[in-house]
């Protein structure tokens, strides 16, 4: 190795060092924000100091792991948890999703995998005449369902490729060509799909009732399902928002199944909402493609400061996991061990 190699390397201990001593003292002093930000710096200038897979830690090397953590966890607690001045019910959300408290799920099918608001209705499936303005609004699409069966015919995107961390099994690999999709609203932005629609389309499709949340949602989707496809059971991510399915193109050999009830596409229903918190799952058993318009609407039990405080809830996660809530679960690999 050349003399270039051995000053950077000494370099590099030396700023390890000095960053480990200000962390120290950092923490000495009860300064927790300036000590979750300096974990961050170090973090994000050499992550493999905090990743112990197929090792031993040295006590000291584990000690820095929790603490990283445990601040991290501590930060973003701090900073949305004024959400509980809104509703007991929110702040309670909190606890759950920083580990403080756990869930009381009120069915053993619900498990939503990122948050869970306590004390809300809980059941699969609801009415469109539960869900306040929905069934006026779908009544003003009807007109146009044509329009949008025409971008279902020729959509190609993988919906499957929208999920995080999918288990590397068979079906859902197998699902990748045969559930299709192309977006109108992504992350709250119109696509160009969205823009090339008729006016009077457009028009009607700005006043969905959506759940806003950003930077993520709303969402709006036109869904193809090939013919003998199958969505293995999975849960949504939180219990907040219903999942509504307009249909443009069904068969009652159709159906989607929540907790332990199924919905078949028969009578003419105009809708079907299900609360995807729920283990849920869905197949097409007809010889032809399954076609419906999916979003997402607010749970009809949220009040309106609830729903202005999740989404400036959503806004303050966001910025917190792209940032110090990157350490937040580093502390995980300790638990394996």
């Amino acid at each position: 190795m050349n003399e270039g190699y051995y000053k950077v390397a000494f370099s590099f201990l030396t700023l390890l060092i000095k960053m480990t001593k200000q962390i120290e003292q950092a923490l000495k002093q009860q300064n927790f924000d300036l000590a979750t930000a300096l974990y961050l710096e170090w973090y994000e200038s050499s992550p493999l100091d905090f990743n112990i897979e197929g090792s031993e830690p040295s006590r000291v090397k584990a000690t820095h792991i929790a603490n990283a953590a445990n601040l991290a966890r501590r930060a973003g607690f701090n900073e949305l948890q004024f959400v509980k001045d809104i509703s007991p019910r929110l702040g309670e959300m909190v606890k759950v999703l920083f580990g403080l408290a756990q869930p009381s799920f009120s069915n053993p099918l619900q498990r939503p995998n990122f948050i869970y608001i306590p004390e809300l209705t809980s059941k699969p499936f609801y009415d469109i005449q539960e869900c306040e303005g929905l069934k006026s609004w779908i009544q003003r699409l009807q007109p146009f369902k044509d329009e949008l069966l025409d971008i279902g015919k020729v959509s190609k995107s993988k919906y499957v490729e929208e999920f995080e961390n999918l288990p590397n099994l068979e079906e859902w690999n197998k699902l990748r060509d045969e559930w299709l999709s192309t977006h109108l609203i992504k992350g709250g932005e119109h696509s160009e799909v969205f823009k090339s629609l008729s006016e009077p389309l457009r028009e009607v499709l700005e006043r969905a009732p959506l759940a806003h949340c950003p930077p993520h949602a709303p969402e709006m989707f036109v869904s193809v399902l090939d013919p003998g496809a199958y969505i293995p059971p999975h849960y949504g991510i939180s219990n907040c928002k219903l999942t509504v399915h307009i249909p443009l193109k069904v068969t009652k050999h159709a159906s989607l199944k929540a907790g332990d009830e199924i919905f078949k596409w028969e009578n003419e229903q105009s809708a079907m909402i299900f609360d995807d918190s729920f283990l849920h799952s869905a197949k097409n058993e007809s010889d032809e493609v399954r076609i419906v318009l999916i979003f997402d609407i607010w749970h009809p039990d949220l009040s309106s400061l609830e729903k202005e405080g999740l989404a400036k809830f959503m806004t303050k996660f966001a910025v917190w996991n792209n940032g110090v809530g990157k350490l937040a679960n580093l502390d995980a690999q300790l638990r394996r061990k």
